[in-house]
């Protein structure tokens, strides 16, 4: 059968026989182990998925749309296709001296990076969090878990900032009125502006 062709190589049976093979091939980490790192590994994904979205979303209002909605599918289709190809340094570089600016959590974002890093490229006994190692500490573990909680806490108030300027350029809006502006901005300006 050509669709467990890779199973019946590695002599394997099933999926829990895969699971357990594959992870003794892939490294020598323990069950335990293999927890901590996965676990860093998620609180990593949860702080880029943010960054993501601050890309997303202050980027989307550059976005050229017309009545075409043909068009204004591609373009849209486009662009998140550029968002999710980039990186995290990728886009931690640029959100960097903005950020920590507004919100002094936001500098753990690099040391939980460069743990995460650590986590995939060198000895479990050798990573470090703000110089104590979440492998064996359960402390520092925690430590990751309430800087992430803190970042995330602080995001809404940051999309604050980056969204409101845009709102609140009244003269550029006015002067040169809504061309290429998509119907849920316009909408949103609008409803902003009523609110006033």
């Amino acid at each position: 059968m050509a669709q467990n062709r890779y199973m019946d190589l590695l002599n394997i049976k099933d999926e829990a026989s895969a699971l357990i093979q594959i992870k003794e091939l892939a490294s020598d980490l323990t069950d335990h182990e293999h927890m901590i790192r996965s676990c860093i590994f998620d609180l990593h994904a949860a702080v880029e998925i943010e960054l993501r979205r601050i890309f997303f979303w202050h980027f989307q209002y550059l976005l050229f749309f017309t009545d075409d909605e043909k068009s204004n599918k591609k373009i849209k289709c486009n662009f998140e296709k550029m968002i999710d190809r980039l990186g995290f340094m990728d886009m931690w570089i640029i959100l960097r001296p903005v950020m920590t600016d507004w919100y002094p959590d936001f500098d753990s974002i690099d040391k939980i990076n460069d743990t995460r890093n650590q986590a995939v490229h060198s000895d479990v006994g050798k990573v470090k969090y703000k110089v104590r190692n979440p492998f064996n500490n359960p402390d520092c573990l925690c430590q990751i878990y309430f800087d992430v909680w803190a970042i995330k806490r602080c995001i809404p108030k940051f999309f604050e900032h980056i969204v409101r300027p845009y709102y609140l350029n009244r003269a550029y809006y006015e002067k040169y009125g809504d061309i290429g502006i998509s119907r849920e901005v316009r909408d949103e300006v609008d409803s902003w502006y009523k609110k006033q």
